[in-house]
């Protein structure tokens, strides 16, 4: 099983979320310039979700979710500085997205999204 975690920025919640380039050998197989749709499950609520992943077809890679991930966004009112954990483990996918907690400014824990 391989995982990466990410605190989101504007351009991951309202657009598309960059995936580290180390992570594509996890991810569904493409021939770059094209969307690959793979289910996703929501570790939270059961839920699974249909990603988006794309790759560049020359150069840099520069891998994204889109597609449902913008949905998936949007249902879970993902804002700037929220953090995701991804998992793929042998050709299944699943995610946990969390916000943090804090009372009288300080940090005090998360909770699941």
């Amino acid at each position: 099983m391989s995982s990466f975690t990410k605190i989101l920025c504007e351009t991951d919640v309202k657009k598309q979320m960059a995936v580290n380039s180390d992570f594509v050998n996890y991810l569904p197989q493409s021939r770059g310039g094209e969307t690959v749709n793979f289910p996703v499950m929501d570790v939270s609520s059961g839920t699974t979700w249909e990603f988006g992943y794309y790759v560049r077809r020359d150069g840099h890679l520069k891998p994204v979710f889109q597609g449902g991930w913008r949905d998936y966004c949007r249902d879970k009112d993902l804002k700037v500085g929220d953090k995701i954990t991804f998992w793929a483990d042998d050709g299944s996918y699943r995610i946990k997205a969390e916000r943090k907690i804090k009372l009288l400014g300080q940090e005090i824990g998360s909770r699941d999204l």
